[in-house]
């Protein structure tokens, strides 16, 4: 759990700066989150790389599995995920829908 004063970090702003300056943002989405959403959206909002990773058989919001421009991993061990996103990263798999201009 994060705790911070309110008054000395603005978590939003913090979280939503660091999803729009990354190249590429990597999210877990297997447990429902509205701040990874939100994240997941300020990054797609300016045109970065999103890869969402999530378990296999788990369940992920429809309007995540709707995204264009995605990177989907499905992992069913957590030991496939670090292998899956060095296979993602180096370029050797593309992404699971059009592209983003």
């Amino acid at each position: 759990m994060e705790v911070s004063v309110p008054s000395a970090v603005n978590v939003f702003q913090r979280d939503r700066l660091g999803s729009m300056g990354a190249d590429i943002l990597v999210a877990d989405v297997t447990d429902p989150s509205t701040g990874v959403g939100m994240e997941i959206m300020a990054a797609y909002s300016a045109g970065k790389r999103v890869i969402i990773v999530s378990k296999k058989g788990k369940r992920i919001s429809t309007m995540l599995e709707d995204m264009d421009g995605k990177q989907w991993l499905q992992y069913g061990e957590e030991s496939e995920i670090y292998e899956g996103l060095m296979r993602m990263l180096s370029g050797l798999q593309g992404r699971t829908g059009p592209g983003r201009a």
